[in-house]
């Protein structure tokens, strides 16, 4: 391939030789791509989903996954990109697709791991990818409210999984953050809550209950959330929590929920940071197959330059569940600080807690 090459010197070294992208001789790429690939389970004819996004400017292409930068590389109809992704288990990996944009306009190609193992120490089975260009959603603002009923509880959907993006565009701040990040400055880490962003994208059941002018989603058994529907507006006297404050709008079927008053987090284990100054606007809908989607975006322009999208679809489970609590006890956590001759540092580093 005639482009520029990136030597595999690990992750951060190729973000930094490729982001900016190459020259490209076709912008036949440029736009929104919806990407259906195998190579990211276990079960190896399972799906996953990834958002790619190609921009041109100044006859240079660059490309981002959920908004999050990756090296981009294009020779004619031909292209590659690395991607930087996370495990269930928060192991990072570096996967590359190299792929065409055939006749038809549709994107093909293949998906190398490289050799990397799993959490087993069993090597990831590459993959085969397909992406087309995304369908637009439909305006929604001027949409009469039309109010659906998403009581229920729901499970992640098999195969519409997305991809657990790792990087994305980071101011200096947001980039410090990450820099300085140690596991144990986690909330989750010690069993305290981990926030929205991160809550919400945890792997387990989704209930959603119908109060009056509330909404009310538990992720699992622990974290209650409440959407306000009527217009009110948060205390002046209250203070901000970690699933903050949320005021939902149905707009059509769409249910968009605007989340407020967050205390500070992470996005993951990862260390990506989330500011008290952030908010999220998520996307409650039913595409035409009945699946529950709830895309949500991070607007955290101290901490980064593009806003992060997250994908998340959910299949309603109709048999007659007990969503029992996931038992965690802090204790474990100091113990294997005391153990390693960590509770120190722990101590030390109070004001990186989140």
């Amino acid at each position: 391939m005639n482009t520029i090459k990136c030597a595999r010197r690990g992750l951060a070294a190729i973000l930094v030789l490729c982001s900016s992208g190459v020259f490209a001789q076709s912008n036949e790429l440029v736009g929104d791509w919806t990407i259906v690939t195998t190579g990211f389970s276990f079960v190896g004819s399972s799906t996953s989903y990834l958002q790619l996004t190609v921009e041109e400017s100044d006859g240079v292409l660059s490309a981002y996954v959920y908004n999050g930068p990756v090296p981009f590389r294009v020779n004619g109809n031909e292209f590659e990109f690395d991607l930087d992704w996370r495990s269930g288990f928060d192991v990072e990996y570096l996967s590359t697709f190299k792929g065409i944009l055939n006749e038809d306009g549709l994107l093909e190609g293949e998906l190398t791991h490289h050799g990397a193992n799993n959490f087993l120490g069993q090597p990831w089975q590459d993959g085969k990818f397909s992406g087309t260009h995304t369908e637009p959603r439909p305006e929604l603002d001027g949409l009469a409210p039309h109010p659906v009923d998403l009581s229920g509880i729901w499970d992640r959907a098999f195969g519409l999984g997305a991809v657990s993006k790792i990087r994305y565009a980071m101011t200096d701040q947001g980039q410090a953050t990450i820099d300085g990040y140690l596991e144990m400055d986690n909330a989750n880490s010690r069993c305290a809550s981990p926030g929205l962003v991160l809550a919400s994208g945890l792997p387990y059941p989704m209930e959603i209950l119908y109060s009056d002018n509330t909404i009310v989603i538990v992720y699992g058994a622990d974290y209650a959330r409440r959407i306000y529907l009527d217009g009110r507006e948060f205390p002046a006297t209250a203070t901000g929590s970690s699933l903050g404050f949320s005021q939902g709008e149905w707009k059509g079927e769409t249910l968009v929920v605007t989340t407020t008053e967050l205390n500070p987090a992470f996005m993951s284990a990862r260390g990506q940071p989330v500011s008290a100054d952030a908010y999220t606007v998520e996307h409650f809908y039913f595409d035409d197959k009945g699946y529950l989607h709830a895309d949500m975006w991070l607007h955290d322009p101290k901490n980064y330059a593009r806003t992060p999208y997250l994908r998340r679809v959910y299949d309603r489970d109709f048999s007659p569940r007990v969503i029992t609590k996931v038992d965690c006890d802090p204790y474990t956590f100091f113990r294997a600080l005391y153990l390693e001759g960590d509770l120190e540092t722990f101590w030390e580093r109070a004001r990186f807690r989140r």
